[in-house]
């Protein structure tokens, strides 16, 4: 009678495992059960650990790529102003996109809204350089309105990165002009 339900609790365990795998629940949702079934003992640390380390590695190699790309998108081709920014304002809609997906998978999608913000800045700049003859007041409001989009993205997502990534750049973009 024992075997019963040693046999009936791994069939369930199996079975969240593979919920887990093939993203039927959350993976929360699944971590709960597993430790509920098993005790806590159900549970691999290294397995997550390194799960974890896997996303993190991905999500950083993906933000560095796609602001390598628009670097080089940028300054090392003779593409018109046009398809840059077509180009470059694709990438921020993929990131975003991509972070959008991560929240709903409860992953960290800093790093994708950072390049993503990178990436805005760059063709921002480079638009309103092109399109404004380099004149140095359609530059500041851009600048301004780069800012003022972090700290709103900031306040937001209660992320202190573009909190204070806007706040500063708006303080050095006043003491810039100051000057």
């Amino acid at each position: 009678m024992n075997t019963g339900k040693a046999s009936r609790k791994e069939v369930i365990v199996n079975e969240i495992q593979l919920w887990k795998q093939t993203n039927m629940l959350p993976e929360h949702y699944c971590d709960y059960l597993l430790a509920l079934y098993t005790g806590g003992e159900g549970m691999d640390p290294y397995v997550r650990e390194d799960n974890k380390r896997t996303f993190i590695l991905t999500d950083f190699l993906l933000s560095i790529g796609a602001i390598a790309i628009s670097l080089f998108v940028i300054y090392f081709t003779e593409l018109s102003i046009v398809l840059q920014t077509t180009i470059l304002a694709s990438f921020v809609v993929l990131l975003v996109g991509l972070g959008i997906y991560y929240t709903r998978k409860q992953k960290s999608p800093l790093l994708i809204y950072l390049a993503s913000a990178f990436i805005f800045l760059l063709v921002s700049i480079e638009a309103t350089d092109v399109f404004m003859n380099g004149r140095s007041t359609p530059m500041y409001i851009t600048l301004f309105s780069n800012c003022l989009l972090w700290v709103g993205a900031g306040l937001k997502w209660k992320s202190a990165y573009f909190t204070f990534s806007g706040v500063a750049g708006t303080v050095l973009l006043l003491v810039f002009i100051s000057l």
